[in-house]
């Protein structure tokens, strides 16, 4: 007689027996190679037809990946579909199509494409494409190649791409370990999507590298992004890293929150992190920690509120800065570039934490800008934090003009302002803005104020330094400004400014 204890033993092996064989993901997967969909891999042939196969049948099965094996395969438009893997093993490389003969989808009407970019609004004509999807996973060692033929002006309905990676109001997505190169408008751009996790990739691109449309909860780790345009071997140009935004694209206005990006090497000929200039939808809950940025041509850290978002509750902490145009970029506009009437946006609850700047610099363009708060009369930035910055400035201007009327219009780039009245930091309609343990090197003589404030009120300083500045150039300047606290800031001047 079985024992009723040894009864419930074999009746719970029975159960934990039946639960791993019907579920598929304690299963190995079935691989699914492309080359048995009829892949080629010779560098010759078209292979988008068995590609889409492979990714159709792992579709529909329970279990299963698709690989791509080593070779090089020409493809055009490539379809995600939901509950798939493709793996890219080392030394597979999937290259973009020739333009010209139709091997990639033709854009999809969007009635809204008036109010963002044309690649913004069109998600179909890119290489790799996915909509209302949910469970995708790109990964390996491999390489998905633009090929100068998946190019930025490749927008005109004529069977040609203008994005590397596309998908839209997709759910559950990571892209892991793979390389990416040459990808258009946009080496990937997500649109509406929850749920992304993308880490340990490499883009080398001419134009954006990752832009995070409207999207939630998103990590992005340990990446290697340069996006800067070559001509002769020489750097001439580029465009944003990694870019957080909402446009009006989908007819309505989602918001963009919940995003860490952490342990990141970023590479730009125009700005490493950029807020904008898209913002529809609110954003907030970012978090920018242990990055290392080595070239910005605009801004190495931008945050713009251009189309009516309110932009809160975000935070850069741990970086390093060099080659940079301009350090620190805050800027509301009325722009209102959307179909449902925005009101002007607004920024506030922003720390800057332990950041070094040195070498600051635009090589590219041989330009430099002076760090800048800038809102708009009754649209004041509130409550922005700078603590433990460390930054070595160029200097070397030696003219100071205090009337100098700096421009309020819908540009958005740190160029548009002209020169500031500063040399380190220009703030105007702002509110509660704290610089803590702040010390601002010189590297040539500069007659400008190391601060500039115009229209802002709630001023803390505290532990500032600059043992480069003689005191008789006046550091602080106060214009139609209020309530300055000084902390442990021996010897500064503080100059109230009326006009």
């Amino acid at each position: 007689m079985i024992g009723i204890k040894y009864t419930t033993f074999l009746l719970n092996l029975l159960l934990l027996s039946t639960s791993i064989f019907s579920n598929p993901n304690t299963l190995e997967k079935e691989i699914l190679n492309i080359k048995d969909f009829g892949a080629k891999g010779d560098g010759l042939t078209i292979d988008t037809k068995a590609i889409n196969a492979a990714i159709d049948a792992c579709s529909k099965s329970k279990n299963a990946k698709v690989i791509v094996p080593p070779g090089q395969y020409i493809s055009g438009s490539i379809h995600l579909k939901s509950n798939i893997i493709l793996e890219i093993q080392e030394g597979a490389e999937i290259l973009g199509a020739p333009v010209g003969i139709h091997a990639y989808d033709d854009p999809e009407p969007n009635q809204w494409d008036m109010y963002q970019d044309f690649g913004h609004s069109h998600y179909h004509n890119s290489m790799i494409l996915g909509e209302n999807l949910e469970n995708i996973k790109i990964t390996g060692k491999g390489t998905i190649n633009g090929n100068n033929h998946v190019l930025r002006d490749n927008k005109y309905g004529n069977g040609d791409a203008n994005k590397l990676i596309a998908m839209k109001l997709c759910n559950n997505i990571t892209i892991e370990g793979v390389t990416l190169k040459l990808g258009g408008h946009f080496a990937i751009i997500l649109n509406g999507c929850n749920g992304v996790t993308i880490k340990k990739i490499a883009i080398y691109t001419q134009n954006d590298g990752i832009d995070l449309m409207a999207c939630s909860n998103v990590t992005i780790s340990n990446c290697e992004i340069e996006c800067i345009r070559y001509e002769g071997g020489q750097k001439v140009g580029g465009d944003d890293a990694i870019g957080i935004k909402s446009d009006y694209s989908l007819g309505y206005a989602l918001p963009c929150e919940n995003i860490t990006i952490t342990n990141c090497f970023l590479s730009s000929g125009c700005n490493a992190i950029q807020f904008g200039s898209e913002t529809v939808g609110d954003i907030k809950n970012v978090k920018v920690t242990n990055c290392v940025i080595e070239h910005a041509d605009k801004a190495g850290l931008g945050i713009t509120s251009n189309d009516g978002s309110i932009i809160e509750n975000i935070v850069f902490r741990n970086i390093t800065m060099s080659k940079i145009a301009n350090p620190f970029f805050i800027l509301i506009t009325n722009r209102g570039r959307a179909g449902n009437n925005p009101k002007i946006g607004a920024i506030k609850n922003v720390l800057f934490e332990n950041i070094e700047c040195r070498d600051v610099y635009g090589y590219i363009k041989n330009r430099v800008f002076t760090s800048m708060i800038s809102g708009l009369p009754g649209h004041h930035i509130e409550s922005v934090k700078f603590k433990n910055i460390n930054m070595t400035l160029r200097g070397n201007v030696d003219e100071f003009d205090a009337d100098r009327k700096i421009p309020f219009h819908t540009k958005y780039t740190p160029r548009s302002f002209g020169k500031r009245p500063s040399s380190g930091f220009y703030c105007r309609y702002a509110k509660n803005i704290s610089f803590q343990n702040v010390i601002i090197e010189l590297e040539k003589p500069d007659v400008r104020p190391l601060f500039f404030f115009d229209h802002v009120s709630e001023i803390d300083i505290a532990n500032f330094d600059s043992k480069t500045c003689s005191e008789e150039n006046g550091h602080i300047v106060l214009k139609k400004s209020d309530t300055i606290r000084l902390a442990k800031s021996f010897g500064w001047n503080v100059i109230k400014y009326e006009e």
